[in-house]
């Protein structure tokens, strides 16, 4: 098990390889608090290369790309609400849970789908489904 916050050695992203710990440091917010590397959301659909994005302790949110205000995590799909989910992150202890925002289309785990403001723990290599994308949850602490 690693530690909340520790980066896998190795892993190919988007934007490059996590080979060093730099991928795993806090990232300082105006505020003057940080916000901890708990996992990435990683889809292979529309993108045979793979699309990446890191999530962190606190929320984050997951919604259509062009919505305004943009979500966190912006996904190119109409089928997806403006600001689909939310996805709480806890740092100490790596855990993550996802909620839906009231989507019109509805949030699904493993293809279960979430009550609208129902909260549920995410676990590594779980689907969530927002409009017409598949998302799979990787944890770095599981």
């Amino acid at each position: 098990m690693r530690a909340p916050g520790a980066a896998p050695r190795g892993i190919s992203l988007a934007g490059g390889t996590v080979d060093d710990e730099r991928s795993a440091q806090a990232v300082p917010l105006a505020n003057g608090t940080s916000q901890i590397l708990i996992g990435f959301l990683v889809t292979f659909q529309n993108d045979p290369a793979g699309k990446f994005w890191p999530l962190r302790s606190g929320k984050t949110t997951v919604g259509r790309s062009g919505a305004e205000p943009e979500a966190d995590i912006a996904i190119a799909d109409a089928s997806a609400s403006g600001r689909h989910a939310v996805i709480v992150g806890d740092a100490s202890t790596g855990q993550a849970f996802i909620e839906d925002n009231g989507s019109r289309n509805g949030t699904f785990v493993n293809e279960q789908k979430l009550a609208t403001r129902a909260q549920r723990q995410l676990a590594d290599d779980d689907r969530v489904r927002l409009g017409s994308i598949t998302l799979v949850v990787k944890l770095l602490a599981s």
